[in-house]
């Protein structure tokens, strides 16, 4: 049953991860650089409107990657190889997520305001490119995390 369950949470794991890790690798490779090539109100606008949209709706997916994880951790138990790659799949998740929070997440907030609130912000640049300098991180960070979880099924 443990085999089972554990196969089931990994499936789970690996489809949430994969879906934050397209998200952040779209952005690191697409549009990071659209928004270079864009004009200022533009990124304010589409930015604001992505983040919107984003904040609403990622939180329960990247919940979902962290929760299955850690439980593949606790129920096949530390000496495991198996947990082990899990454990590493965890700290990489948990790594992007303090990113997220700390970084991105104040921008995120900022860029909502403008297109909720219809304020004005002078410095949207200067804030598109501090999200920006950490996306290739979390990414990398999300390509960690599910190489482990990926690895679990062939040990």
């Amino acid at each position: 049953m443990n085999i089972l369950l554990l196969h089931i949470l990994n499936g789970i794991a690996i489809v949430a991860t994969a879906v934050v890790f397209g998200t952040d690798v779209f952005f690191a490779l697409v549009g990071k650089k659209a928004a270079t090539k864009s004009k200022d109100t533009s990124i304010a606008d589409v930015m604001g409107h992505f983040h919107e949209v984003a904040d609403a709706r990622m939180p329960v997916i990247g919940a979902t990657a962290i929760v299955s994880t850690l439980l593949q951790v606790l129920i096949a138990g530390f000496h495991t190889i198996q947990a082990q790659l899990a454990a590493l799949s965890l700290v990489a998740l948990l790594i992007h997520l303090t990113i997220y929070l700390t970084v991105a997440r104040p921008v995120n907030n900022v860029m909502v305001d403008v297109v909720k609130f219809g304020r004005i912000v002078s410095n949207i640049r200067e804030l598109q490119q501090r999200w920006d300098k950490v996306i290739g991180l979390r990414a990398a960070l999300l390509f960690i995390a599910i190489t482990g979880l990926i690895l679990l099924n062939y040990c």
